[in-house]
């Protein structure tokens, strides 16, 4: 059986650039241009993906870069079980317990609590929240950061007093409660 080779339209170029960009941002890496590549940090790595989509012509390359660090963090390096008291999250299995109960949360929740959690103390903004649990080609209102944590504290009961919001710039999860 022969393949025939289908070029992509420019859409579907698109489209399938920031598939691969949005997958590499849930590891940590933000899509950037070829020129920042030339100014990295010595905390930094930077990559150029080039992408093949089968049966089709090639995809133009996505420049990401990232900070060693996040890497380590989004990559599941370190803890695989992180408890604050009563509040067990085990990101391996991606569950939630609260008082050894197993909680039910969506995908997105978890994704929000857990970042939270694995930069404890730490005031994370807005931006970075969307960049890091958001698809890079978010292109909605920064307050659905929000909208999302409500829902969250809504889920968390007792436990969402962990969650403590920085106003004008964003969250942090406060770990000694």
């Amino acid at each position: 059986m022969k393949r025939c080779r289908q070029d992509l339209s420019p859409q579907q170029a698109d489209q399938v650039h920031d598939l691969v960009a949005s997958s590499l941002a849930r590891a940590g890496f933000t899509l950037v241009t070829p020129e920042h590549l030339d100014h990295l940090g010595e905390d930094m790595l930077g990559i150029t993906v080039n992408i093949t989509a089968p049966g089709a012509g090639p995809v133009p390359a996505a420049v990401l870069t990232a900070k060693l660090h996040d890497l380590h963090q989004a990559l599941g390096v370190g803890e695989d079980t992180l408890c604050f008291g009563g509040l067990t999250l085990d990101c391996r299995r991606r569950l939630v317990f609260m008082d050894g109960e197993q909680m039910s949360f969506t995908p997105r929740e978890f994704q929000l609590l857990s970042y939270l959690a694995h930069h404890p103390d730490s005031v994370i903004p807005r931006t970075q929240l969307l960049g890091s649990v958001w698809e890079l080609s978010y292109g909605g209102d920064i307050r659905t950061v929000d909208t999302h944590v409500k829902c969250l504290r809504r889920k968390l009961g007792p436990y969402a007093r962990h969650i403590a919001t920085v106003r004008k710039i964003g969250y942090r999860f406060d770990s000694a409660i």
